[in-house]
């Protein structure tokens, strides 16, 4: 839904393009997005209610699946899909129970765990799918089941004596995932008018978000970055940030724009790495933005955080118009996001290692659950892992994992008053809207892998309009465009170009020099990573740089993070000269038979050549170490 207080707002786009965003469609429609059987199993959880006995989380499933679902939709019009999603909405209507309830939990432990957590997914699912929804009968009974999982929350939370408190409904960090239920009830509020949600969203925001601990007013003060608020737990503190930037656009109370735009400046500087995710202890924010090279060795940089995030960076590029949210979102998407798309279908052999005492049907998930950043492999976990009554499996990222695509997709023209802005250079034809009026544009470039573009843009008759062409951060002091419109200054990261269009040509280009990286130094720190036992409390750490963590360097070009993959490099001793002779672009046509985006041949002092490859295709067949982050010695 667009805003008045939003500077740019979706545009109505019909888009067709080719290359690695086909292939990943193609791919996660045939994965999963079509499985009727999955669907279904998905929407009976609700009916067996089996989450609440051990506060587990089957019921966030069809929620995440069925927003990715209704996203990747928007782009790809397909019109199976679109019977496959609708016929899950209306089995999802069936599932209230004889107490009239919508939920994965039994009465006595609802309320809990992630109860509310998994209530929100249903009502997201449904509030997305409403967005394509072409029948008016579906739409008023979605309505009225909103309400129904609505009222039965607000039943039994709130101020009122003998209800629960938000922040109470969940003991686990703090209850920031209860309070996430503020996004859905916003919208709902939108769908219907009825004050009483919009009563129950203020509720949520002025309880803070976090039991004892007010993450929106810390926000708001801007003293404190979001790893030191407490309760850590990143994607779901992110949700109570979007849900609050919803808050904002309905209330226009502008301390809550101000907290939303503090938090994401806060998080960018603060948590993001080099492949556009967060948390360097597996799902935690951590101060990863220095702490890349950590000495650790469990999971981290979750895909839950990952998708996450680039949809907060849509609702914020929306909000501010800074075209930095969209650098984030396009590093996110062709480093960390492309990444973990299981396009080999491995099956993740740490379930079986952990869970092999029981009968177990192997799954195949779409997505994998993290990514490595120093010298490890990919498939190390299924996160989020539940069991279903057949054997079978899904977890948290696997459900998740369409909505990356699909917002990045839906975010890459935006309109404004003015015309159109466009975020992402993806070779192929798109059709936007602006003022009722159709504008084809089309793109032929390789880009990432090379920097020219060329954009034809032809309206049906000439029309005046204000073209905005992001230039990413990276290429601003070194960029070329061949245009005859009129150009602006660069201003928030876009440039401005302004004339009457008929059947025009641009041509764009820009900066692929690859750039060097090395770490952030620091001494000590304090992060809020441990849980103490049987309390639930979040216990302050203190953690100390070793030298050992600034013996690394990483390279770039474009939005795309360089990686060794043992596979292609040869063996999985990455180790390199601290003195880098040349780090040289291969070309796809001498490539020895390397299945990648981008390759680069890194040449040390000593002349000895090594192949890097782009993030997103190393490491594949989950067998192999890849290095984000390369050693340059063998002791450090």
């Amino acid at each position: 839904m667009n805003h008045s207080s939003d500077r740019f707002f979706f545009a109505d786009c019909r888009h067709r393009f080719g290359g690695i965003i086909e292939k990943t469609v193609n791919f996660l429609t045939n994965a999963g997005l079509k499985d009727v059987a999955l669907w279904r199993k998905f929407a009976n959880q609700y009916r067996l209610r089996p989450d609440g006995k051990k506060g587990e989380w089957r019921g966030e499933f069809w929620g995440k699946m069925m927003r990715g679902a209704v996203l990747v939709w928007q782009y790809s019009r397909d019109e199976e899909l679109y019977d496959i999603l609708t016929g899950s909405v209306e089995d999802i209507l069936t599932v209230s129970g004889a107490d009239g309830k919508v939920t994965t939990y039994d009465s006595e432990n609802e309320f809990s765990a992630w109860d509310i957590w998994c209530r929100k997914y249903v009502m997201l699912g449904l509030e997305y799918y409403l967005e394509i929804c072409r029948s008016e009968d579906l739409r008023v009974r979605i309505i009225e089941f909103l309400r129904l999982c609505a009222d039965g929350i607000m039943e039994g939370v709130g101020y009122a004596p003998g209800k629960k408190h938000i922040t109470e409904c969940s003991k686990i960090w703090y209850g920031i995932n209860s309070s996430s239920v503020l996004e859905p009830f916003v919208l709902l509020y939108e769908l219907t008018e009825n004050t009483k949600y919009l009563d129950f969203a203020t509720y949520i925001v002025e309880s803070g978000g976090a039991r004892g601990i007010n993450i929106f007013e810390l926000a708001l003060k801007n003293e404190i970055l979001p790893y030191q608020y407490g309760p850590s737990k990143a994607y779901e503190m992110i949700s109570c940030f979007e849900g609050l930037a919803e808050y904002y656009r309905v209330t226009k109370k502008e301390k809550y724009r101000r907290a939303v735009l503090n938090f994401a400046r806060a998080v960018l500087d603060s948590e993001v790495t080099i492949i556009g995710s967060c948390g360097c202890t597996h799902e935690l924010f951590d101060h990863s933005a220095a702490r890349q090279t950590t000495d650790y060795d469990g999971v981290m940089q979750e895909t839950c955080v990952t998708v996450t995030w680039m949809k907060f960076c849509s609702s914020v590029l929306r909000l501010a118009g800074e075209g930095i949210y969209a650098d984030m979102m396009e590093s996110s998407f062709y480093n960390a996001y492309l990444g973990a798309v299981n396009t080999k279908n491995c099956i993740c052999s740490h379930v079986r290692q952990k869970y092999g005492s029981r009968e177990i049907v192997d799954t195949c998930l779409p997505h994998d659950s993290y990514s490595p950043l120093v010298p490890g492999s990919r498939g190390r976990k299924v996160g989020g892992l539940m069991f279903f009554e057949d054997g079978s499996y899904y977890g948290c990222c696997a459900s998740i994992g369409a909505a990356g695509i699909g917002i990045f997709l839906k975010t890459a023209f935006l309109a404004d008053e003015e015309g159109i802005i466009q975020n992402f250079y993806l070779a192929g034809e798109s059709e936007v809207f602006w003022q009722n009026k159709k504008i084809r544009i089309n793109m032929d470039t390789d880009y990432p892998a090379g920097g020219n573009i060329k954009i034809r843009i032809r309206t049906e008759e000439p029309q005046s309009f204000a073209l905005r062409l992001r230039i990413p951060r990276w290429s601003e002091s070194s960029y070329t465009v061949l245009t005859d419109a009129g150009s602006e200054d660069l201003s928030d990261g876009y440039l401005c170009l302004r004339k009457m269009w008929h059947d025009d040509s641009i041509e764009l280009k820009f900066d692929m020099e690859i750039r060097m990286q090395t770490p952030v130094a620091w001494e000590k720190d304090t992060i809020y990573t441990v849980i103490e036992p049987g309390t639930y409390a979040i216990l302050p750490v203190t953690v100390y740089q070793k030298p050992s963590e600034l013996r690394y360097v990483a390279f770039r070009r474009g939005p795309i993070t360089l990686c060794a993959d043992s596979a292609v490099w040869g063996s999985s001793d990455f180790v390199i000269s601290p003195n880098i002779s040349k780090v040289k672009y291969v070309p796809e046509n001498e490539l020895p038979g390397i299945g990648c985006i981008v390759a680069c041949a890194l040449t040390d002092e000593e002349d000895n050549s090594r192949m890097l490859i782009d993030y997103a295709s190393a490491g594949k067949e989950w067998g192999t170490v890849i290095a984000a982050w390369i050693p340059t010695d063998k002791e450090g």
